[in-house]
């Protein structure tokens, strides 16, 4: 009866962690796996391939300015590493561009990653305040008050 009890057990542990891993990793939130050109109907091969090439380039330099920034020390380095970066993005966007037909570009701009644009000129991402407003917090500086 035991035995029984602890197998019925197990195989229910089992289910249930073989249903959760799944969830867990599709709620990441990794921009990095976001493909803007996933989406985009009627690719041939050379476009995809010529895409894949682009982005693997793309995140080899993005990946080096994101070292270089964390790496700097003052904020007008950090600023002028940021500069780079958004240069390097409109320069990728461009090159996508001129790969795509006028109907796929369409497609293309409507599917960007959000979470791409979504740092403000301070630094922050979303679109609160910066007083802990849509935080869940209480208080007039998101302090105190819990």
């Amino acid at each position: 009866m035991k035995t029984q009890n602890l197998v019925k057990n197990l195989g229910l542990l089992l289910m249930v962690i073989m249903f959760t891993i799944p969830a867990a990793d599709s709620f990441a939130q990794n921009r990095r796996r976001a493909n803007d050109c996933s989406q985009i109907s009627n690719l041939t091969v050379e476009q995809n391939k010529q895409l894949t090439d682009l982005r693997a380039d793309h995140l080899k330099v993005m990946d080096a300015l994101r070292a270089e920034r964390r790496a700097a020390v003052s904020d007008s380095d950090r600023a002028n590493v940021r500069e780079k970066m958004q240069a390097e993005l409109s320069k990728h966007t461009n090159a996508v561009s001129a790969v795509l037909t006028p109907e796929q570009r369409e497609q293309y701009l409507q599917n960007r990653n959000p979470n791409a644009q979504c740092f403000s000129g301070k630094g922050r991402r979303g679109r609160g305040c910066g007083n802990g407003c849509g935080q869940g917090r209480r208080g007039r500086q998101g302090r105190g008050n819990w």
